[in-house]
C-alpha cells in the first residue's frame, strides 16, 4: 500500500478568540470574553435525572448570574461585520495556531469558570474551570458517572445570512447538551469534536442563554483513567450561511520527475433554503506566508471555480496544482517542512470566507519487508503515551505536550502508535512540527467492546475529518486488541477499513492492532488479513512469535505497536525514579534480527492513573520511563541508549583536547535511517555546573552501514580550562535541537553535595540532598556518633533522597552524601545529632513532587499497601506558620486549593497505617502557587 498524502480536519481544532483568525484582517468584535470571573450566583434548579431522555429541560426558577460578559454592557452586541479578507499571514512565533484557521468566522470563547455538580438536585452548585477534568480535584477525585456543567452567555446580534453554532472540541466521554430547556443532542466519544446549530434557539429578549452539559465518564477505554469533564475548549461561532466546512489536502511527491501534485477537496456548506452560487480560489504558501511557485490551486474539469451549492446541503470541489521540482521541500523526520493551503470563498465580487490548513509533502510506501519514507528505508522506534495526569487531567497544556514529546525525541523516538484514542489537535500539531510519525487510532479497545460498525463510524469520521491534514499521521488504525480471531472482529475490521478507504481517506495505509495473532492456524483466521501492514502488541517471545506470524503473512511488514518485558505486577517501586527495566533495552536488538519489522513502540512512555485490575495501591500503572509527575526514571536512560540513532558516541582524550567518534548504525539494526544535518555539541562543565568551554561541530550525513568517523575538539590549551573542568559531555543534536545521543567523560571527582534535610523514623533515616555536577550516582552514609564507623549506606541514581534502614533506635547518628563518578568521589559535610526513635513511626511516604497550580499546588507521593489514609500539612514558606492540615484517603496525590496566587508554600505528608500506626513526617517540599 502506498500513502502519498495527508488530509484535513473537518472541525477547527482551536478557533481563534478574535476576529482576525488568519490574520486575514476580519473586522467586527467578539460577543463575549473568556469568563474567568464568572459568578455562579444562585442555583438554577433541578436538571433531569441521568436516565431521563427528554427533549426539554424545565426552565430554572432563578437565572444564574450573568458573570463578566462584554454583552452585559448597555450596548447590544454588534453583529459581526463582513470580513475584508487578504493573504494569509505568517504563522506566529512560539506555539502555533494549529492546523486549521478560518477567516470570516466570529468566535466567542465559552471557557472559564462554570457551575458544576454531581447531584442535579443539589441546592448549590460548585464552580470548576472549563476546559478541565473534575477528577483532578480532591472532592471529585474518584467520581465516576454523570456530572453537570452550566454557564450563561449572551446572544450576539445575527445577520439574516449568519449561522450560530455551539462547538465542543471534546467532552469525556459521553455528552448530552441543552440550550435553555431544549435538548440539542448526545455525543458519544471523549476525544473528537461536535457542534450544534443554535441559530434559532438563542434568546431574543435580552436574557442570557443557559448552556448545560451532562458529561459521563463510565466508558473506560483501555486501562487508562477516563478523565471526566469538558476537557477541551467550548466556543460559540458565527459563520456566514455559506461557508467552507473543511478541506482535505493530499500531497503526492513524484520520484520520477521531482514534481509534487497537491490536491485539496473543499467542502462548502449552504445553510440557506435556496441554492447559492459561489467562487472558490486557492493557493499554497509556506508558513511564513510566501507564495509557492505554481502554488495557485485550480478547479479540476469539468467543474470550475464557480460552483452552485444546493440549498441545505454541501458541495465538494477538487482544487489542484503541480509544484515543479526544486520548488518545495519534503516533510521528513529531520526536516519536517510545513506549508499552508488557503482556500477562499467569494459571493459575487466579495470575499466572504477563507480556510487555511497546514500540510506537509511526503511519501510513505509500505513494502513486504519495509517502510519507505520519501523513497528511503527507515526502521523506527517510539513510545506509546497515555494522555492525562493528576495535575491537568485530560486537559493537557501545550507545555506538557512539548516537554513529553521532547523527552521522546531525545530518546530516539521517530514513530509510534501513540495511544488507542484520537489525540488532541495540539499534540498532532506538535508531531507535525518535530517530525514524528504516528499511527492514529479510534477508541475501540478490548475483548468486550461493541463491534457494531455503525457505533464507531461516527468517531472514525470525526477523527479523519479533523486530523487528516497532519503529515505526522502515517496510517489509520480502526481498533486495538479486539476479538480479531472471531467472525465479529474480522467483519468489523474489514467494514471500517473499507469505509475509510471508500469514504474518508484512501491516501494512507490502514491497519488494526492485534493481540490475538498467536492463536491462528492460517491467515484467514485473523482480521490482520484485511490490513495493509501488521500492527501487534506483544510482551514476550518476540522473535519466535514473529517468525510464526511471518509464515501466515509473508507480504506484510510488522510494526510492534506495544512491547515491554516488565510484567503486569504493579508495585509502588515501579513508580520510582530508581526503577530500571528488566529487559526492555534489549528488545530492539532482538527485533533487529527480523528485517520485516519496520518499527517498535514501547508501552509506555509515562506512568498513568488507572482503575484497571492489578493497578498499584497508588492508582498507577508503572509501565512508564517517566513518572506520573514527569520525572525521568533510570529506565528512560536505558531506552535512550537502546533507541539511539547511532551505534556509538565515544570520547577519548588527546594532547590538545578531545576526540569524538561517531559510530553509525548498521542497516539491519532497529532503529536505523539516514541522519541529515546533525551536529555535535561538546561542553566542558565545571564543579559549579557552569559550562567553561563548548564547541558545535557540523557533521556530514550519517548513513546506516557507514564508516565510523572522528572529530577533534582542541580546548586544553585555553588557559586553565583543563584544570577547571570536571566533566566533558557531547551530544548528537538533530536539526531541531534535540540531543538524540549523549556521552560523558568524567575528568575529576564530582562537585561537593550537601545534605538539605533529614527525617528520623523508627530504625531508619531519610537523607535529602540536591544533585551536583559531575556525579552519576550518590551514596548516603550513616555513622554512629559514638564510634564514627559507617554502619549503613544506600546508593541512589535519580532520586533526591536516600532511605537508610536497619539502624538502632535511640542511637545518635551522623549522615553524609557522597557523589560518585568514574573519576572519583566527593563527600558532603557530616550532619550530626540525628536519632531514630520507635515513637517516630516508620519512614514516611515518598513525597515525589509539589506542582504549582492556580491558587494552590498538587502534592504527589508514593504510598504503601499498609496505608489507609494520609495527613497533609501546608505552611507558609516565609513565616513558617501553618496554613492548613487535613486527612485524606486519596492515593498518590492531593490538590491543595484556595492558597491564593504567587504564594510561597511548603508541604509535608505522613501516612496513617491500617494498624493504627502513624509514620514520621516527610521532608518539606516547596513551591510558589500560580
Amino acid at each position: 500500500m502506498t500513502s502519498d498524502g495527508h488530509s484535513v480536519p473537518a472541525w477547527p481544532a482551536r478557533p481563534p478568540t478574535a476576529d482576525v483568525p488568519l490574520a486575514l484582517a476580519a473586522t467586527g468584535r467578539a460577543t463575549g470574553t473568556p469568563d474567568s470571573t464568572y459568578d455562579a450566583g444562585d442555583a438554577v434548579g433541578p436538571l433531569p435525572s441521568p436516565d431521563e431522555e427528554i427533549g426539554r429541560l424545565p426552565r430554572p426558577n432563578t437565572p444564574p448570574a450573568g458573570g463578566t460578559h462584554q454583552g452585559d454592557t448597555a450596548d447590544e452586541p454588534a453583529a459581526p461585520a463582513a470580513p475584508a479578507l487578504c493573504a494569509p499571514a505568517p504563522d506566529p512565533a512560539g506555539p502555533g495556531p494549529g492546523h486549521q484557521i478560518p477567516a470570516g468566522r466570529h468566535t466567542t470563547d465559552l471557557g472559564g469558570i462554570w457551575e458544576f455538580t454531581t447531584d442535579p438536585e443539589a441546592a448549590a452548585w460548585d464552580r470548576l474551570p472549563v476546559p478541565g477534568s473534575w477528577d483532578v480535584h480532591d472532592r471529585y477525585a474518584d467520581h465516576q458517572g454523570d456530572a453537570w456543567y452550566r454557564r450563561t452567555f449572551d446572544t450576539p446580534r445575527l445577520g439574516a445570512a449568519q449561522v450560530a453554532r455551539l462547538h465542543f472540541e471534546a467532552v469525556c466521554y459521553t455528552a448530552t447538551v441543552w440550550l435553555g430547556d431544549i435538548r440539542l443532542g448526545t455525543h458519544i466519544g471523549g476525544y473528537t469534536p461536535f457542534e450544534y446549530d443554535v441559530t434559532e434557539l438563542l434568546t431574543t429578549d435580552g436574557s442570557a442563554n443557559i448552556l448545560t452539559v451532562r458529561a459521563n465518564n463510565d466508558e473506560a477505554v483501555g486501562a487508562g483513567w477516563l478523565w471526566g469533564g469538558i476537557s477541551r475548549p467550548v466556543t460559540l461561532t458565527v459563520d456566514p450561511a455559506v461557508r467552507i466546512e473543511r478541506q482535505q489536502v493530499t500531497a503526492n511527491p513524484r520520484s520520477a520527475d521531482g514534481t509534487a501534485e497537491v490536491t485539496t477537496e473543499v467542502t462548502v456548506s449552504n445553510a440557506l433554503d435556496h441554492d447559492r452560487p459561489v467562487r472558490l480560489d486557492g493557493r499554497l504558501t509556506c508558513t511564513e506566508g510566501r507564495a509557492l511557485h505554481c502554488g495557485v490551486l485550480r478547479a479540476e474539469p469539468p467543474a470550475g471555480r464557480d460552483v452552485t451549492v444546493p440549498a441545505r446541503s454541501t458541495k465538494t470541489v477538487r482544487l489542484t496544482t503541480v509544484l515543479p521540482a526544486g520548488s518545495y521541500e519534503l516533510w521528513s523526520l529531520d526536516h519536517p517542512t510545513l506549508y499552508r493551503s488557503t482556500v477562499t470563498l467569494s459571493e459575487g465580487d466579495e470575499l466572504s470566507y477563507a480556510l487555511s490548513d497546514r500540510f506537509g509533502i511526503r511519501r510513505i510506501d509500505i513494502l513486504p519487508d519495509g517502510l519507505m519514507l520519501n523513497g528511503e528505508r527507515v526502521r523506527t522506534v517510539g513510545f506509546n503515551r497515555v494522555p492525562g495526569d493528576r495535575v491537568h487531567g485530560g486537559t493537557e497544556p501545550l507545555s506538557v505536550i512539548r516537554a513529553e514529546i521532547g523527552h521522546m525525541k531525545r530518546a530516539g523516538a521517530d514513530m509510534t502508535r501513540i495511544h488507542h484514542v484520537p489525540q488532541s489537535p495540539d499534540l498532532l500539531d506538535h508531531l507535525d512540527e518535530v517530525g514524528m510519525l504516528n499511527i492514529a487510532e479510534i477508541s475501540v479497545w478490548g475483548q468486550e467492546v461493541c463491534l457494531d460498525p455503525e457505533r464507531w463510524i461516527p468517531e472514525l469520521r470525526e477523527m479523519v475529518h479533523r486530523d487528516a491534514n497532519h503529515p505526522s499521521i502515517c496510517a489509520w488504525s480502526v481498533a486495538n486488541e479486539i476479538k480479531g480471531t472471531e467472525e465479529v472482529g474480522r467483519n468489523f475490521v474489514r467494514a471500517l477499513i473499507d469505509h475509510t478507504r471508500a469514504e474518508l481517506d484512501d491516501s494512507r495505509p490502514l491497519t488494526y492492532v492485534s493481540n490475538t495473532f498467536s492463536e491462528i492456524e492460517g491467515p484467514q483466521d485473523e482480521a490482520l488479513q484485511y490490513t495493509d501492514f501488521i500492527a501487534i502488541n506483544m510482551y514476550r517471545d518476540y522473535a519466535e512469535r514473529l517468525r510464526q506470524l511471518r509464515i501466515h503473512y509473508p507480504d506484510k511488514p510488522v510494526f510492534v505497536s506495544e512491547f515491554s518485558s516488565d510484567g503486569y505486577t504493579f508495585t509502588p517501586a515501579r513508580e520510582s525514579l530508581e526503577y530500571a527495566s528488566r529487559h526492555d533495552d534489549g528488545i530492539p536488538a532482538e527485533l533487529s534480527l527480523l528485517p520485516w519489522v519496520i518499527g517498535a513502540s514501547r508501552w509506555t512512555f509515562d506512568d498513568y492513573r488507572s482503575r484497571f485490575q492489578g493497578t498499584s495501591v497508588n492508582q498507577l500503572r508503572g509501565w512508564g520511563v517517566q513518572t506520573e509527575w514527569g520525572g525521568l526514571k533510570r529506565s528512560y536512560d536505558q531506552m535512550r541508549v537502546a533507541f539511539a540513532p547511532v551505534g556509538g558516541l565515544l570520547l577519548t582524550s588527546t594532547d590538545s583536547g578531545t576526540r569524538i567518534t561517531v559510530v553509525p548504525r548498521s542497516a539491519g539494526e532497529l532503529p536505523s535511517r539516514v541522519l541529515r544535518d546533525h551536529r555535535l555539541h561538546w561542553r566542558a562543565v565545571a564543579a559549579c555546573g557552569a559550562t567553561v568551554a563548548e564547541r558545535r561541530v557540523p557533521l556530514p550525513d550519517i548513513a546506516p552501514d557507514g564508516v565510523a568517523f572522528s572529530r577533534d575538539v582542541a580546548w586544553r590549551t585555553e588557559g586553565g580550562l583543563g584544570k577547571e573542568a570536571i566533566t566533558e559531555r557531547v551530544g548528537l543534536v538533530d536539526p531541531q535541537g534535540y540531543e538524540v545521543a549523549v556521552a560523558e567523560h568524567f575528568l575529576a571527582a564530582p562537585a561537593t553535595p550537601c545534605v538539605a534535610q533529614t527525617v528520623a523514623a523508627d530504625r531508619a533515616l531519610r537523607v535529602v540532598f540536591d544533585h551536583v555536577a559531575g556525579a552519576d550516582s550518590y551514596r548516603a552514609e550513616a555513622a554512629q556518633e559514638a564510634t564514627g564507623t559507617v554502619t549503613r549506606s544506600r546508593t541512589v541514581h535519580k532520586d533526591g533522597h536516600a532511605d537508610i534502614t536497619g539502624l538502632l533506635d535511640g542511637t545518635s547518628y551522623r549522615v553524609r552524601v557522597v557523589a560518585v563518578c568514574a573519576a572519583g568521589e566527593t563527600a558532603s559535610a557530616w550532619r550530626t545529632g540525628i536519632t531514630p526513635r520507635a515513637d517516630a513511626g516508620p519512614l514516611p511516604p515518598d513525597a515525589q513532587a509539589l506542582k504549582p497550580v492556580p491558587g494552590g499546588a498538587v502534592l504527589h507521593w508514593r504510598g504503601a499497601g499498609a496505608d489507609r489514609a494520609y495527613v497533609i500539612e501546608a505552611a507558609d514558606a516565609r513565616g513558617g506558620e501553618r496554613i492548613r492540615s487535613w486527612t485524606t484517603p486519596l492515593r498518590g496525590f492531593s490538590r491543595i486549593e484556595g492558597l491564593g496566587s504567587g504564594r510561597q508554600v511548603r508541604v509535608r505528608i505522613r501516612a496513617l497505617r491500617a494498624d493504627g500506626v502513624a509514620s514520621a513526617w516527610s521532608e518539606w517540599m516547596e513551591t510558589r502557587t500560580l
